[in-house]
């Protein structure tokens, strides 16, 4: 396994249990190619009403993607799945 893909599983990794069990590797790995349906199903009607409204507002919107996980994942996900550095 290269260095490309050790980053991308601990980011994945990471990602799942920061989620407290809504999300699984399969719905994450699925997002990277893509197919966001999986892990939108796995929020509650009021999670992804939060989510929605976060991403509607610029200033959450900008201070949620600010941190270093969502910047890792964001290139992650811009790059076909690669990560670059």
């Amino acid at each position: 396994m290269n260095n490309n893909n050790i980053n991308k599983q601990k980011l994945i990794d990471s990602i799942v249990s920061s989620s407290g069990g809504k999300i699984n590797k399969n719905a994450v790995n699925s997002a990277v190619k893509g197919d966001t349906s999986a892990l939108l199903s796995g929020l509650s009607a009021e999670e992804r009403q939060k989510l929605t409204e976060a991403l509607n507002n610029p200033a959450k919107a900008k201070q949620m993607l600010s941190s270093d996980t969502a910047k890792q994942l964001l290139n992650i996900l811009m790059n076909d799945g690669k990560q670059n550095g």
